[in-house]
């Protein structure tokens, strides 16, 4: 089966990150890689142009993942999925600022994640 999309994904926490992972190659994505910091994620994506990033909002770091998203619009408007553990309304607010970017609340689905990238990724 040949690779059709690409994605970096951004989750402190290893075992999640690797859930993605797997989700996401079970849809013929390719990832480009996995960090845990907003800072690593920025220089990936400038580095390899994914079709879409995965971030999670509480990151290892000096910033967190809306922040890295702020500087990734600085030069890429591919579309990030947030998923958080925190669904506090000032995160909600803090994600509905970034352009091209959508969120969700921790624990998801193989199918809700699914859903969310294909929706992510549709043509406008």
């Amino acid at each position: 089966m040949e690779i059709s999309k690409k994605a970096i994904i951004v989750e402190d926490n290893l075992i999640l990150s690797v859930l993605y992972q797997n989700y996401l190659n079970q849809k013929v994505y390719k990832t480009l890689g996995e960090v845990r910091d907003g800072e690593s994620a920025v220089g990936l994506v400038k580095k390899y142009s994914p079709d879409i990033v995965i971030m999670d909002i509480m990151l290892e770091g000096s910033i967190d993942g809306v922040e890295a998203a702020e500087r990734i619009r600085a030069f890429s408007e591919v579309p990030i999925l947030f998923i958080t553990g925190n669904s506090d309304y000032r995160y909600k607010q803090r994600v509905a600022a970034i352009p091209n970017s959508g969120f969700m609340v921790k624990p998801i689905s193989e199918d809700k994640l699914s859903i969310a990238v294909d929706e992510m990724l549709e043509p406008a």
